[in-house]
């Protein structure tokens, strides 16, 4: 049995309808039903808040796969964190965890008329640090912001622009679920080598 933990903010914790929900835990959990599915997400936080948390919130766990999804806070000019200090606690966490168990997904898009706090200058900001650090870790990485804007990105939120509906949900599940079956192939090729 493998263990799969999703670590992040109110998107990865499936905040949905005003309330926490399993939304997303229990759709990944159907594609892996002799697999366990954890989520440890905390709405609120960013990724300054995770950093401090990672030893024992997710490796603790010994997990064979971490969902990283964090941003949607991070991207905010409240109580700003710049793009390096997002880079590099994204880099401690996945230095932690260990780069081949890491799925990493940039942040996802905000609806920065209805949140001036999120701007769209910052969206793409981070999404570029978080791409071109993937690539420097080797780590798995989603293109959450672009596989949103490549749709119709007022049925993926709920009314604040920020939250996922259902619609979103069922992205982020068609994202997450190949890229986790790819991740578990890699590791079994590198146990079998």
């Amino acid at each position: 049995m493998k263990k799969i933990v999703l670590f992040g903010d109110s998107i990865m914790a499936g905040f949905h309808d005003g309330v926490m929900s399993d939304i997303l835990t229990d759709a990944i959990q159907k594609h892996f039903p002799k697999d366990e599915v954890i989520n440890v997400s905390i709405p609120g936080y960013k990724t300054s808040n995770a950093v401090t948390r990672v030893e024992q919130d997710i490796v603790s766990l010994k997990p064979d796969i971490v969902v990283l999804g964090f941003g949607a806070n991070d991207i905010s000019t409240t109580d700003e964190i710049k793009p390096g200090k997002f880079s590099s606690n994204l880099a401690t966490m996945i230095e932690a965890i260990g780069a081949s168990k890491v799925i990493l997904l940039s942040p996802p898009y905000t609806d920065w008329v209805k949140n001036p706090t999120r701007p769209w200058t910052r969206q793409l900001q981070f999404e570029l640090v978080t791409e071109h650090l993937a690539k420097q870790m080797d780590v798995s990485y989603i293109d959450l912001l672009h596989q949103m804007t490549s749709q119709s990105v007022t049925k993926l939120l709920q009314e604040d622009g920020l939250h996922f509906t259902k619609d979103g949900y069922i992205l982020l599940e068609s994202k997450l679920v190949p890229e986790i079956k790819a991740t578990l192939v890699k590791q079994n090729e590198l146990v079998s080598n």
